[in-house]
């Protein structure tokens, strides 16, 4: 692991935001203890799975800091072109995403947009034109009530201002849940789930949101579809990533 990046974003200095935070201090989502106007608490956002040396491209870890692409990416180049995730997909950042994604608690989808924005800013990654959250059916969107992608995507486009294109990226079917299907049948089941709709291009550089990369079968199926609809290249900007056991490290 990394150290944790410092807390780049400051507290307002309005004098209503102080007297409101000593009325009713922020909680730590996870510890419940006094967190400041970020969300999470100093000694818990030290103890999250911060990603060590990885591939750009995938997110996977590397074994040292100076390889940059994975062999499987050399092999296989996926269709985009760098994943941005500051954290591993384990306790308890795993706990947040499930609790943002399937509770309805916006409290811990604002604090993993917030630290996807720190690890931008501190990294130095080049921003894309515009963020594109990967869509949901709207039978699925009906059932959960909101799409966490386009959550997540919000708040980072407020705070790093770049514009979120939501309406153009659309799912034509609603896929059976990837969770349980294996790396191949992740990919049929997605095959041709999703089109861009319009005449409007997506952006010459656009970022793909979402809450979690599992095997990339996802953002893969989507980025081909920008690059055919016009975009010449696509990142993949999620808070989390999924790491296989036999190269996760604690």
């Amino acid at each position: 692991m990394v150290n944790n990046p410092a807390n780049i974003f400051q507290p307002g200095n309005n004098w209503w935001h102080k007297a409101l935070d000593i009325l009713l201090p922020p909680r730590c989502v996870l510890c419940g203890l006094p967190s400041g106007s970020v969300g999470i608490c100093g000694p818990c956002k030290l103890d999250l799975p911060w990603a060590g040396p990885q591939c750009c491209q995938c997110g996977l870890p590397l074994p040292a800091a100076q390889d940059q692409v994975c062999g499987q990416c050399i092999r296989n180049p996926p269709p985009y072109c760098r994943t941005v995730s500051p954290l591993q997909y384990c306790f308890p950042a795993d706990q947040l995403v499930r609790a943002f994604k399937f509770h309805r608690q916006l409290a811990e989808g604002r604090v993993l947009s917030h630290l996807l924005c720190e690890y931008v800013i501190i990294k130095g990654f080049t921003q894309p034109d515009a963020l594109i959250p990967v869509p949901l059916h709207y039978t699925r969107m009906i059932k959960r009530g909101f799409n966490q992608a386009f959550e997540l995507g919000s708040y980072i486009s407020r705070v790093l201002g770049i514009p979120q294109h939501s309406a153009g990226l659309r799912r034509r079917r609603n896929t059976k849940a990837q969770s349980g299907l294996s790396r191949q049948q992740r990919r049929s089941n997605l095959r041709g789930a999703f089109y861009w709709r319009g005449h409007q291009k997506p952006g010459r550089h656009v970022a793909l949101i979402d809450d979690v990369m599992t095997t990339g079968a996802t953002v893969s199926e989507c980025a081909r579809v920008l690059k055919k609809a016009g975009a010449q290249r696509v990142d993949v900007w999620v808070p989390t990533r999924a790491v296989p056991a036999r190269l996760y490290r604690s």
